[in-house]
């Protein structure tokens, strides 16, 4: 097995087996303004690196024992805010960390980390306006008149307190959580060992349950009474005295939140097999926001030719910039991946081109487009020198990608100090690992059959394919993940013919090569 390369602070522990070269820096061609710029990116994919207590140990294969450990001890570190001021349960790191929790545990199964997203949940309910007394920050009258079930997004002293249709996050974690308690049918009975301190429930399927009632009893009194348009179920604020922006279209990102919710409430329902017809109510509000959406984006083509979206903040608004991009990519992967909105895969596919081949493809002094259109404004449009946490989704499409906005946030030391982006990057590294892909697979045979030899990122002498399980002159095909390129050679020591492959082949006899490897080398596409 390969010892890892370890950076720790100003200590460095080189281990030849792995070290395939130093750090690079990635020229761009800009393509609003035709100057270079660089982002730092590794050239190598199996490095650990070590922030403040967030590990990321490598690229490829599963996430880690060491990888679950720091991202365990990060955040039990870490504790929920009292109240939803300012929004911090929407766009504050308290929502951010809740979700990574939901993501670790989908990709770990440990149920510690999902005992922490559980704390969040908690906190974030037993804040909630209605419930929370006014020593703990609720009962605070909103623009409607009343004491409402949701969470204020405003300053503590401003008179009448707002909130919006932004809620719909707030809600959104605590289903999601929900729907990863649901998916473990032997967690149901067990006790959460936290001592139940809100009264939630003392089991899992309980608290599940309470999460459940909760976020249908907001969208029942906050979402569709005054969000939801009965005309045709678009989401539109309300009339004054709703003070921010009376009658007007949610902005998607916004219109996103409150989907993300539903979808995730839908998918709980039909695991408890109940509710028909509230599945059935939150499915025809998904299904008109997603065709408002989708209908409203423009086509759009990125410098290498790729298809992608050009769409607006809001219907009839500015272009859409990179901040509020984030949350529009979330809301349509999760409409995607639960395949009951007829969201397609080309269309989530050209959104992933538009951040992979427009917005990372431009960068002006290290940061990147600040909007979908590759230019870049001032504010939200500022542009980032970073992957904000939610395009990892993106890279679920874009797998060729994967290695690259990963290592964007590696170079640059991101992760260390941000559990969403280290959850987002090891949450894609397990959903390549499960899936088939990190790894080169070389066959015996055509349509590979046969033995089978294994190879990362590295270069492969005649010994070492055989030490992998391969046979020298013996290979017929060769499966390839995205994002990866593999030349073979004739001889021993990289020598002779040379073949460069970058995508899978069921018979190597296509290029005259059956039965000719004798060495290998595996990189990244650059």
């Amino acid at each position: 097995m390969k010892k890892p390369v370890i950076f720790t602070g100003a200590l460095l522990l080189l281990s030849s087996a792995l070290w395939y070269g130093c750090q690079k820096q990635a020229s761009f061609t800009e393509t609003t303004t035709g100057t270079t710029g660089t982002v730092a990116t590794p050239s190598f994919t199996n490095k650990v690196t070590g922030g403040s207590s967030l590990v990321i140990e490598g690229l490829n294969g599963d996430i880690t024992a060491n990888e679950t450990s720091a991202f365990l001890t990060y955040v039990n570190a870490l504790t929920a805010p009292a109240t939803n001021d300012q929004n911090t349960w929407v766009f504050g790191n308290p929502a951010y960390q809740t979700e990574a929790c939901g993501l670790m545990y989908d990709a770990t199964g440990n149920t510690s980390i999902l005992n922490k997203m559980i704390y969040f949940c908690d906190a974030a309910l037993a804040g909630r306006n209605d419930l929370a007394s006014a020593a703990n920050g609720g009962q605070r009258t909103l623009w409607t008149g009343n004491i409402e079930p949701v969470w204020p997004s405003s300053a503590p002293t401003d008179s009448p307190q707002t909130a919006g249709v932004e809620q719909g996050q707030v809600i959104s974690h605590m289903a999601f959580c929900a729907k990863l308690i649901l998916q473990h049918s032997a967690l149901w009975s067990t006790t959460v060992p936290d001592g139940d301190p809100h009264g939630y429930g003392a089991t899992y399927k309980a608290r599940a349950l309470t999460y459940i009632a909760q976020a249908d009893y907001v969208i029942d009194n906050w979402i569709t009474p005054h969000f939801v348009r009965t005309s045709d179920k678009k989401l539109y604020f309300p009339p004054a005295p709703n003070p921010y922006k009376p009658g007007d279209p949610a902005p998607w990102n916004q219109m996103f939140m409150v989907t993300n919710a539903m979808i995730r409430l839908v998918q709980c329902h039909l695991i408890l097999a109940d509710a028909p017809s509230r599945i059935t109510q939150y499915d025809g509000v998904v299904q008109a926001n997603v065709n408002w959406f989708t209908s409203n984006l423009t086509a759009n083509t990125a410098p290498d030719g790729a298809s992608c979206w050009n769409w607006k903040y809001a219907l009839g608004g500015s272009t859409e910039d990179t901040n509020h991009f984030a949350y529009d990519a979330e809301g349509l992967w999760n409409a995607y991946d639960s395949g009951r909105y007829g969201v397609t895969l080309t269309q989530i596919k050209n959104m992933a081109n538009t951040y992979f081949d427009i917005v990372l493809a431009t960068v002006t002094n290290g940061i990147y487009a600040g909007k979908v259109d590759g230019t870049t404004g001032t504010g939200n449009s500022g542009g980032d020198d970073y992957v904000r946490w939610q395009y990892y989704y993106l890279g679920d499409i874009r797998q060729d990608r994967y290695f690259y906005e990963s290592n964007i946030d590696i170079a640059n030391n991101k992760y260390a100090n941000s559990a969403q982006i280290t959850a987002g990057i090891l949450w894609l590294k397990h959903r390549r690992f499960a899936a088939g892909d990190g790894d080169v697979y070389l066959y015996q045979n055509c349509n590979y059959g046969g033995w089978k030899a294994t190879f990362d990122v590295g270069n492969f002498l005649e010994a070492d394919l055989i030490a992998k399980g391969g046979v020298n002159d013996d290979a017929s095909s060769i499966r390839i993940p995205p994002g990866m390129q593999v030349i073979l050679y004739t001889n021993n020591s990289y020598g002779g013919t040379a073949l460069t492959l970058t995508a899978d082949d069921a018979c190597l006899s296509d290029h005259s090569f059956n039965d000719a490897t004798s060495s290998l080398k595996v990189s990244l596409l650059p």
